[in-house]
């Protein structure tokens, strides 16, 4: 019975290892830049409990991720001009709200004497 017990443990404990994915840095290596051109969106991660570094992902046009160095010009650059772009996406988009103009009723100043 408690040889029983203790597979029973033993194989819950290997289930939920298992199940539980290993998580670690995204970006091995890291590119100096690429072509501004290419790049599509732009993705900053923060150091997390698994991953002590920040990381830097662009997606380029092509579907494939790119890892720039987060300490580089270029990448700062890049990171400075994607948000600009962002930020006047959504002012754009705000504009683009139709506003509704009310006009007020006007009346003549002058009245036409009746004869």
């Amino acid at each position: 019975m408690n040889t029983a017990i203790q597979c029973i443990v033993l194989l819950a404990c290997v289930v939920i290892c298992s199940s539980t994915s290993i998580k670690r840095c995204q970006c091995v290596n890291t590119k100096k830049q690429t072509d501004p051109k290419l790049i599509a969106d732009v993705k900053v991660y923060k150091p997390r409990p698994y991953c002590s570094k920040t990381e830097v992902i662009v997606s380029l046009k092509d579907n494939n991720l790119m890892c720039l160095d987060p300490e580089d010009r270029f990448t700062k650059t890049i990171l400075i001009v994607m948000k600009m772009q962002k930020a006047r996406r959504a002012a754009k988009m705000n504009n683009t709200v139709p506003n509704t103009i009310t006009a007020e009723a006007t009346t003549p100043n002058t009245i036409a004497p009746v004869s």
